[in-house]
């Protein structure tokens, strides 16, 4: 069995694992907050690193952040489809924004745009703090089967497996404007939704769109580092992200 599909099969839902085990103890903005997190889209490039050598996982990675501005359509679309409809009905309208979104920028070449790039820090601090609708009350506490931790984490690797499937179909720019693809983002907030309602389907939400700054900070400075440190470059990507991700999360509690 090779590294490659190890890394595949494990990495994503031991990390979907965590972060619904965190969501249970802090509440679903912490769950979301480390859904947001390369907790995913780290474990695929690092697979695709593997695979397809160096030069592609860089260009992969300097395309992520840009396609972070799918991630945002994909958040608000799901956010306000959820006051009229089920999960089930709710996540593919936001997937379908996604990925309409996605092809967008590709097609207007915005891919390895760094100053479209580093502007999606901004547009994620106001779809967090002004673009979500309001919670209406705090969210109940809902019971987590260990039975669904085991589901959340056979999606999670279903999902990383396809997306890693395509991604030589794709080229590295697209790969890369997609590498942000939701997994966590469809997982956990499928669960959350039917099991614990809407309110706490909007403070996930929320805790997603500040965990992807940290997102959009990993990957600037995985890019930027790989020609330097090889695969040693994600120790200071991953704290820069974390870092970031945290203290946005934070401020946004703040801001209200």
């Amino acid at each position: 069995m090779s590294v490659v599909f190890l890394v595949k099969v494990l990495a994503a839902p031991l990390m979907i694992a965590a972060a619904s085990l965190a969501g249970k103890r802090w509440g679903p903005n912490i769950a979301g907050l480390m859904g947001g997190l390369p907790l995913v889209g780290g474990p695929v490039v690092l697979a695709l690193w593997l695979s397809q050598g160096s030069a592609f996982a860089t260009q992969v990675t300097l395309a992520a952040p840009v396609g972070v501005w799918a991630n945002i359509a994909y958040m608000l679309l799901m956010a306000y489809a959820s006051a009229r409809f089920a999960w089930y009905i709710a996540i593919p309208i936001g997937w379908l924004g996604y990925v309409l979104a996605g092809l967008l920028l590709n097609e207007m070449g915005l891919a390895h745009s760094l100053w479209f790039g580093l502007a999606v820090l901004p547009g994620l601090w106001f779809a967090a703090t002004r673009g979500l609708p309001k919670p209406a009350a705090l969210p109940r506490v809902a019971h987590l089967p260990q039975i669904e931790i085991f589901t959340r984490m056979a999606a999670a690797a279903a999902l990383v497996l396809s997306l890693t499937a395509v991604s030589s179909l794709f080229g590295p720019t697209l790969t890369g404007i997609f590498t942000g693809a939701p997994v966590a983002a469809t997982v956990i907030p499928a669960f959350t939704f039917a099991n614990a309602g809407r309110d706490a389907l909007l403070l996930a939400l929320r805790g997603f769109l500040t965990g992807l700054m940290g997102f959009t900070v990993f990957f600037y400075v995985l890019a930027y580092t790989i020609p330097l440190l090889d695969y040693w470059a994600f120790l200071p990507a991953l704290l820069a992200g974390v870092a970031v991700g945290l203290l946005a999360t934070k401020m946004a509690r703040r801001a209200g």
